[in-house]
């Protein structure tokens, strides 16, 4: 209604303008010169094309400079917002001026001629014709500059271009072989398989005198292991004593004693002197302190240091061998590289003169048709106009308003928005209200739904819901053994989890007789005792079944756990600070641990920390029998829990089941299914 309100009369001033289609002004010659000069396009295109050419931007530019913009809109310079804000800036007001022209511009051709119609509609009949005369000679003039361009400028920037290409490419084969140091590439690859084959040949036979030497060494050693390292030559025994003088003594005093004796008395007192002496000399020789010597003479084996030295020579010729295989192996590894990298160099050196021969022919062609495009402006400065104003513009007489369409289309678009409005908002909405739309998206089975865990589950259908949710879990079980670990995954705190988890582990402890534990690695635990022991109504043990004690923590790290009012029922405490509830514990004590509960219990109900803080319910989503997702109605987001169920499938957990929580109703439950 408000634009009918403010919609105003606008004046549409037309204009006819002729195309002369003719083959000099149809069709041009490639520019490169590589297709033929024939016509191109028919006449209706050409048409078309001129059009294109008349509604564009530039054109549109010249005209409102021609006419000033604030002329043709003056609300473009008023301020904006009304008066809050300044007006926009020059650039801005042209801008905006572009899109209105655009919007009462109409360029239409006739059909099956080549007539051409401008129409500009404007509120004033006068603006509207000057509007579309001044349209006309913008186009007029930017036809002229369009196909004035020469094209000798564009052949020769290509050819500069080319040239450039050609020298960097010069210059990139000569680097290239000053990198690989090759001067002539084919003898420098001949030359390089050459050496590597006399490498080979080498190695060969220096392989082959060290398998000899080999032989050799071993022989000799085996044949100086078997000789013995001495041979008997002759043994003599003497008595004889080294530098005895006794007998030379005696015999000298005894041929004294006969010359004095010659010559003088028995009594002579130097006589008997030498008597003396010969008696002594003859008692020394009597005696047995004088020792006897035995010589024993072997002779060495003359094979042995004949053989040392034979093995000697071999094991130094061994090594002198094992040095020159080590030199040409590594010879063998240069010059292998060097066959390597003058087979790369081929490569790239044979692309690049592949591209360096392409090159050539492109400049050489580049090089005659720039040539022939001189030639041909010089020849042809004139060029004769094709298109011709037959009808200019005047002011017309009568106009038309769009507030009558306005009303229409605001009563019908009213309508249609609304509809729309409450399409889109159910499209878009990325939260869960209906159970179904759970395993629409997630895949995952909806096995619950609860509305009033705002507090405990103690009305007559969440007592309902709760053994309905029980009996899924007692009778799907594993190998036919009814699930025992259960663990509650949410992705968010406050989601409900713990209201379900309690409600449900007073349904298995009171209505089946099942001996439970709960374990809470959320906190403590005592919120979850004082919310169950709460909930027993005073209740008392009398009539109930066997009520374990309190389950004392057996070693560092183990569980404890407490009674609460509820037969059957435990919860544990500080279930954080176990073996269980800490990511440095190994799996392996982890799944032990749950297995000795298994044996204790008959269910067990996990409360893990919200999968997005804490890795904790990934990891212990693979021990247990079955993982149950929480997540609340209206609160937790469609990407939230779908990360959620991927992680748990990721980290091999099974997922028995989503439980939605914390539904309202805000209105008939009849509407809902349509949503």
């Amino acid at each position: 209604m408000t634009a009918a309100t403010y919609a105003r009369t606008r004046y549409a001033a037309e204009s006819l303008v002729m195309m002369m289609i003719d083959r000099a002004h149809a069709g041009i010659s490639d520019v490169a010169g590589t297709l033929p000069s024939i016509l191109s396009i028919d006449g209706l295109k050409s048409v078309d094309s001129e059009i294109r050419i008349l509604e564009s931007r530039r054109v549109i530019e010249d005209t409102l400079s021609a006419l000033g913009p604030v002329t043709l809109f003056p609300e473009i310079a008023r301020p904006r917002l009304f008066g809050l804000l300044p007006a926009d800036s020059p650039q801005d007001q042209l801008e905006k001026a572009i899109d209105k022209f655009k919007r009462r511009l109409q360029v239409e051709q006739q059909s099956s001629s080549n007539i051409v119609r401008l129409s500009f509609s404007h509120e004033d009949p006068d603006l509207a014709a000057d509007t579309v005369n001044a349209l006309a000679d913008a186009y007029l003039k930017r036809r002229r500059a369009i196909f004035d361009v020469p094209r000798s400028p564009f052949l020769a920037s290509e050819l500069a271009r080319h040239s450039d290409q050609l020298k960097s490419i010069e210059g990139q084969i000569q680097a290239l072989k000053s990198e690989y140091d090759i001067v002539d590439l084919g003898q420098e690859s001949l030359l390089a398989a050459n050496q590597v084959d006399s490498i080979v040949q080498r190695r060969r036979q220096t392989q082959e005198r060290q398998a000899a030497l080999q032989a050799e060494v071993t022989a000799a050693k085996k044949r100086l292991a078997a000789l013995p390292e001495r041979v008997f030559d002759f043994r003599e025994q003497s008595n004889q004593t080294q530098n005895d003088d006794d007998r030379n003594v005696l015999l000298r005093l005894e041929l004294e004693r006969d010359r004095m004796a010659s010559q003088f008395l028995p009594d002579y007192p130097p006589l008997q002197e030498l008597e003396r002496k010969i008696r002594t000399v003859r008692q020394s020789m009597k005696g047995g302190d004088k020792p006897v010597y035995n010589t024993t003479r072997e002779v060495r084996n003359p094979s042995i240091p004949f053989l040392n030295n034979h093995l000697l020579t071999l094991e130094i010729e061994q090594d002198a061998v094992a040095r020159q295989l080590d030199e040409l192996n590594r010879q063998h590894t240069v010059a292998v590289e060097k066959v390597g990298r003058l087979r790369k160099a081929e490569s790239e050196l044979r692309d690049l003169e592949r591209t360096r021969s392409v090159m050539e022919d492109i400049y050489r062609d580049y090089a005659q048709r720039t040539e022939a495009a001189r030639a041909e402006e010089e020849a042809a400065k004139v060029r004769f106009s094709n298109v011709r104003v037959v009808q200019p513009a005047v002011a017309p007489a009568t106009g038309t308003s769009m507030a009558p369409s306005f009303i229409i289309a605001g009563l019908v678009g009213g309508i249609l928005l609304g509809g729309a409005a409450g399409v889109l908002a159910t499209w878009l909405r990325q939260v869960y209200i209906l159970p179904h739309e759970i395993e629409r998206d997630l895949g995952v089975p909806a096995i619950a739904s609860f509305s009033d865990t705002d507090g405990e589950l103690v009305s007559p259908g969440a007592q309902q819901e709760l053994i309905h949710l029980a009996a899924q879990l007692r009778d799907h079980g594993l190998d036919d053994q009814p699930m025992a670990l259960i663990q509650f995954v949410t992705a968010n705190d406050g989601d409900g989890d713990a209201i379900v988890a309690r409600g449900l582990a007073l349904e298995f402890a009171k209505g089946r007789g099942l001996r439970t534990l709960v374990i809470d690695l959320c906190g403590d635990g005592t919120g979850q005792l004082a919310a169950i022991n709460a909930g027993a109504d005073g209740e008392t043990d009398s009539g109930a079944g066997e009520r374990l004690p309190t389950i004392e923590p057996q070693s560092a790290g183990d569980l404890e756990a407490l009674p609460s009012a509820v037969p059957l029922l435990w919860v544990s405490r500080q279930a954080t600070g176990s073996a269980l509830g800490s990511l440095r514990t190994p799996i392996a004590q982890s799944r032990q641990m749950l297995e000795r509960l298994n044996q204790r219990f008959d269910i067990i109900l996990i409360l893990s920390p919200p999968i997005g803080n804490s890795h904790l319910a990934r990891r212990l989503s693979p021990m247990v029998d079955a993982n149950i997702l929480v997540a609340r109605a209206e609160h937790t987001r469609a990407p939230v829990a779908a990360r959620m169920r991927d992680s748990i499938l990721a980290s091999g957990g099974d997922i028995v089941g989503l439980v939605l929580t914390g539904r309202h109703f805000h209105i008939p439950q009849v509407i809902y299914r349509w949503l």
